[in-house]
């Protein structure tokens, strides 16, 4: 191992237990299973594919007690348990409850908190009004605690966390903006954090002292009135003067506000740190940072600096899962880095799907998708180099076949190329700089500035023809977008036209092209109107995202006019509708507008193709525009069928 990562691959003792390095999976929602069921086999594959990437430790997501209050749960903790040991990591459970961030839909009956304030979110609240918890209610959820934590010890497990964090049901009791209580459970500091203390003494008193025991804490709310890091480090000290805990993992924000909890990638890397390297200078246990922690170097310094004893990388061993273990063999230009995009992670999460991530689909499906090689080997052709493209070509060539990859521009990337020019969208540049060196490990023939027609390929005679050709501007069919005055979104963060002054931004799709284009624009100093026949733009956006680019918008002036069709663009106006009234009005003095949609299929080598190749594929946006994960998952697919 190179020296330059002694830190990082050190071990440290978390009580009774010592890890092999600081890498730390800390628990986080998947989808894979239930919260309050065992462990399915979907995430039992995820889970061990992080041991086998060489970390340390690894936190399941956050399970409700119930789940372990019977023997019945414990052969498929135990399963895993014995799984994750056998490649030399650390395995612990979360317990947690949601409380009022739950779901009278999900759970029945009704949702309970500290005090009946409703949880008001675009994240995961329902909105429903909690009941204060009674006495004897909390009375039974610690003795739960205490009975999940001796099943899990029976399982195997090397220890329990307990979150008092993210505005579940402990920290609706610890934060002064959820804790309206007048009993000995709120008020003062004491009161607050005296239902986690007598959960944690329970735990502690039931599994003894050779079992780790460690809590999640939140280091700032970013609330008003809620906990900020000098209370939090109030909270810190309290809660180890108890003499029962093991180590402080620290993380920030809360359901209210999803863009501190899980930072996209308009916050800078290491955004969080500061608050765990705060809180360990008031304490003594070991403690766990976290906040956009992607990159093994980044990584290194933190702990060499003294500002953390573990590093917390959750999205960075979701987009990689062996990145320890490149780490570890000098492979550093190997690694599938982060973008911070939060579409496969928890943008899915919040639609109830299992997680996955944007550019690597084999997270979640890690049975189904393990490289076989292929039976017959084939000299495979694949024309386009953005996501889709990149994507099948890697695949097919770990599989064995002879692969040769064209792009008609000068690099490759294809769109992700556009949409980093975007003000703090840079990140979506890691995915073509992966790719490039996985062609070049990989002895896929990269051919750039080339343009394939069907006389190129009959003449190459491929055994297989994958078309990722990708999509063409489009811009609606609006009366008047054939004016001078109307610009397509690509060719605008290409910088190929220059816009006026002041400018309409119609957002044709629903994700973040538009968004983008109006953050573009006002960064600029422009005068911007952005429209959307939707109830907001960037409706399809994850809610990290959306909670940053909507106050980074506003704060530029821009104004987001929702609900509102597009009826004509003339020379200097626009002339738009209310989508539910079809009131009219006219927008005067627009110098440039600006159409942003997902574009049309640029089908046409795959159409010509049809009947004159052995084997033709399409993938990406040549078949549909949609997002880089779906278009990622196409070429996935099809590498793995040729």
């Amino acid at each position: 191992m190179s020296q330059e990562f002694k830190h990082l691959f050190s071990p440290i003792k978390l009580g009774p237990m010592t890890v092999r390095n600081r890498i730390v999976s800390s628990s986080h929602a998947t989808n894979f299973h239930s919260v309050i069921g065992p462990i399915t086999d979907r995430a039992f594959h995820y889970y061990l594919s992080k041991a086998k990437g060489g970390l340390g430790l690894i936190v399941t997501q956050f399970t409700v007690p119930m789940a372990l209050q019977s023997d019945a749960a414990i052969p498929t903790y135990k399963n895993l348990a014995d799984a994750i040991h056998q490649e030399g990591t650390k395995l612990m459970v979360q317990l947690a409850l949601p409380g009022k961030f739950g779901s009278s839909d999900t759970y029945g009956g009704t949702l309970s908190s500290s005090s009946p304030i409703p949880a008001t979110t675009p994240y995961r609240g329902t909105g429903e009004v909690p009941r204060q918890m009674e006495i004897e209610e909390i009375k039974e959820v610690v003795q739960g605690f205490a009975d999940a934590a001796i099943r899990a010890r029976e399982a195997g497990l090397d220890g329990v966390e307990i979150s008092l964090a993210v505005g579940f049901l402990f920290s609706q009791f610890i934060s002064p903006a959820f804790n309206q209580r007048t009993d000995e459970y709120g008020g003062s500091l004491e009161n607050r954090l005296r239902f986690p203390i007598e959960t944690i003494d329970a735990v502690r008193d039931a599994v003894g002292k050779d079992f780790v025991v460690g809590i999640r804490l939140t280091g700032d709310e970013f609330l008003e009135g809620g906990i900020d890091l000098e209370l939090a480090k109030l909270n810190a000290q309290r809660l180890e003067a108890t003499g029962k805990l093991n180590y402080i993992s620290i993380c920030a924000g809360t359901f209210f506000n999803p863009e501190a909890h899980i930072p996209p990638m308009y916050f800078p890397p290491g955004c969080f740190v500061y608050l765990a390297a705060a809180i360990k200078e008031a304490v003594s246990l070991p403690v766990m940072a976290v906040g956009r922690i992607n990159d093994p170097v980044q990584a290194e310094k933190i702990l060499a600096d003294n500002q953390a004893d573990l590093v917390i990388m959750n999205r960075a061993t979701i987009c990689d899962p062996e990145m320890p273990k490149k780490v570890q063999e000098g492979r550093l230009d190997e690694i599938r880095r982060c973008t911070g995009c939060n579409e496969g992670c928890i943008g899915r999460w919040t639609q109830g799907l299992p997680i996955t991530c944007a550019y690597n689909p084999e997270i979640g499906r890690e049975k189904e998708f393990a490289i076989i090689p292929a039976p017959v080997k084939k000299r495979v052709m694949v024309v386009g180099g953005g996501p889709a493209g990149l994507e099948t070509a890697r695949v097919a060539a770990l599989r064995g076949h002879q692969v040769s990859l064209y792009e008609k521009e000068s690099e490759l990337g294809g769109q992700l190329n556009i949409a980093a020019k975007a003000p703090m969208r840079e990140d979506f540049l890691e995915v073509p700089r992966f790719h490039k060196h996985q062609m070049k490990i990989l002895g896929v023939e990269v051919n750039l500035e080339t343009e394939v027609t069907v006389e190129m390929v009959e003449a190459e005679k491929p055994d297989a023809v994958v078309v990722a050709t990708g999509s063409l501007p489009y811009l609606t069919t609006i009366p008047g977008v054939e004016g001078a005055n109307v610009v397509e979104v690509r060719e605008l963060l290409r910088q190929k036209v220059e816009s006026g002054q002041n400018v309409v931004v119609i957002a044709g799709e629903q994700h973040i092209q538009a968004v983008s284009a109006a953050d573009f624009l006002a960064e600029k100093g422009k005068a911007v109107e952005l429209l959307t026949e939707g109830l907001y733009p960037g409706a399809l956006l994850d809610p990290a995202t959306l909670m940053v680019v909507f106050p980074r918008l506003l704060a530029k002036g821009v104004k987001i006019t929702p609900s509102t069709g597009v009826k004509e663009i003339t020379e200097n106006a626009v002339v738009v509708f209310n989508a539910f009234t079809r009131e009219e009005r006219r927008i005067e003095g627009v110098d440039t507008v600006v159409i942003a949609t997902d574009g049309r299929a640029d089908d046409r080598l795959y159409r010509a193709l049809k009947g004159k190749v052995q084997e033709l594929h399409a993938v990406g946006h040549c078949i549909s525009p949609r997002k880089m994960i779906t278009s990622v998952l196409d070429g996935a697919m099809v590498g793995r069928m040729l």
